[in-house]
């Protein structure tokens, strides 16, 4: 509670100057700031443009009454503090005094020591309430604060599939926070680079684009370290400041690890809070209450991740992690039914390991394992994200290119073969190995089938096999 009774400002509305001029003398020599008048409208006149904590009032005025003038302080002060003075009580008046809130009625002539202990006990209780205003919506912002974050825990434990999870997270974050940019990254743990895997308030371009390496810009720091970052203000941040300026309207942002069992999943950024009563700097509270949402976040994101390796079990080959041979006759089959019913591109690669039996009874079948997942990540490195790649079977492969006509898609598999037959492998007895594949390209023309698309990839295949092998043919429709 303030002590300091310079602090307070006192608004004395009194029509008699003698009892004017004497209580404000008296006030001030206390340490009061005070502002005095004689009519009404001067007094809502001082209080519309300046704050008071406390008005003692007399209840006749020149132009309007003392509870007049009382109610329209309130519209400007609706906790101020008032005392009422009169020379003629009537109990009317004290009535109404109670009505209007009044904290204390006083007749004249008064006693100064009582009305100087009045005003003291007036400003103790105001200042009292306030600060139990101020608790009590402090107590109800964190009950909203934890029934929020129980709520989004709850939702984000439902979501399984990790693309609408992302999503969900950083939706979420950017309401509660108040926040107009705001990131999901996620840890290639590969590459260890930080990819965007939900975004609000960034280019798309950026989303698309963005790559950051552990231990580069804030975001890189955090998840190196797995500590926390709160900036205040961008320009004034010694250790991140420099690099990150241009990057932030508000100078103000956040960035977390999303942690599960001391291992770091990812990194949640937030930045550009939009003004509010607390301004928009982010606070030590906003970053607890983030750091509460992250933990359930990752805990939620690692069980989609888990949920999608399960998944993946059945339709993925463990070896070279492509897709299988099942998961391939589906997807050949959802496609050629879309290009029936809608007329696109469609083409189809087939590959096959030269002489790769004979390198097995060599080196070994361990070795054959890794070429044969060497070759499989190759593969899927040189195509796009959107082409499917497959593991047809033993040392074959298959692509399927959706929206590629046969001229580029040969373009595709002779940049898959060149890719290859510069890999070089440790064979573990003296000297590096290379490899070399075969491959077979077919174009989906109208009227034919799923299995004879896969026929004709085939027989290109089996063409360059018995041509010289290391080389890509193409099926030649008949005119």
């Amino acid at each position: 509670m303030k002590n300091n009774n310079s602090l307070y400002k006192i608004l004395l509305v009194d029509d008699e100057k003698v009892i004017r001029e004497t209580l404000c003398s008296i006030l001030k020599e206390d340490g009061y700031g005070v502002s005095t008048a004689r009519w009404g409208k001067d007094a809502v006149k001082l209080a519309r443009e300046a704050k008071f904590d406390l008005a003692i009032l007399d209840l006749k005025l020149p132009d309007m009454s003392g509870l007049d003038v009382l109610r329209r302080l309130k519209e400007y002060h609706p906790d101020i503090c008032a005392v009422l003075i009169t020379a003629y009580p009537t109990t009317e008046s004290a009535i109404m005094a109670i009505q209007e809130e009044a904290y204390e009625y006083i007749t004249k002539p008064f006693d100064i020591s009582h009305v100087k202990l009045v005003i003291r006990r007036g400003i103790e209780e105001k200042q009292l309430a306030l600060e139990n205003k101020k608790l009590l919506s402090n107590i109800k912002n964190e009950k909203d604060k934890l029934e929020t974050m129980l709520h989004i825990g709850h939702m984000m434990s439902s979501i399984l599939n990790l693309e609408k999870l992302a999503e969900f997270i950083v939706q979420k974050i950017s309401d509660v926070l108040k926040s107009r940019v705001c990131s999901l990254m996620l840890l290639d743990t590969e590459e260890e680079m930080l990819v965007i895997k939900a975004a609000r308030g960034l280019d798309d371009v950026v989303v698309k684009t963005t790559r950051i390496k552990l231990g580069e810009s804030i975001s890189g720091w955090v998840a190196q370290k797995g500590e926390p970052v709160l900036v205040r203000n961008i320009e004034d941040d010694l250790q991140f400041g420099r690099a990150n300026l241009p990057q932030y309207e508000t100078k103000s942002l956040l960035s977390l690890p999303l942690k599960v069992k001391g291992i770091v999943l990812g990194v949640i950024n937030v930045a550009d809070k939009k003004h509010s009563e607390q301004g928009n700097v982010f606070t030590e509270d906003d970053l607890q209450f983030l750091a509460m949402i992250c933990n359930y976040a990752a805990i939620s994101i690692e069980n989609a991740k888990l949920y999608g390796e399960v998944k993946n079990l059945a339709i993925t080959d463990g070896l070279t992690n492509l897709f299988n041979h099942r998961y391939f006759q589906t997807q050949l089959g959802a496609e050629v039914a879309r290009v029936q019913r809608y007329p696109r591109p469609l083409s189809l690669l087939m590959f096959d390991i030269d002489s790769f039996k004979q390198f097995n009874d060599t080196y070994g079948h361990p070795m054959g394992d890794t070429v044969l997942s060497q070759i499989g990540k190759m593969i899927r490195k040189t195509v796009r994200k959107v082409d499917i790649t497959c593991r047809y079977g033993g040392e074959e492969f298959a692509v399927i290119l959706p929206e590629t006509h046969l001229k580029k898609a040969a373009v595709v598999a002779e940049k898959i073969r060149q890719n290859i037959e510069a890999l070089q492998f440790e064979t573990g007895k003296g000297k590096n190995k290379k490899m070399t594949v075969s491959g077979g390209v077919a174009e989906f023309n109208k009227g034919i089938t799923k299995e004879q698309l896969v026929t004709f990839a085939d027989g290109a295949l089996y063409k360059a096999k018995t041509t010289g092998k290391n080389k890509i043919c193409t099926h030649l429709p008949s005119k």
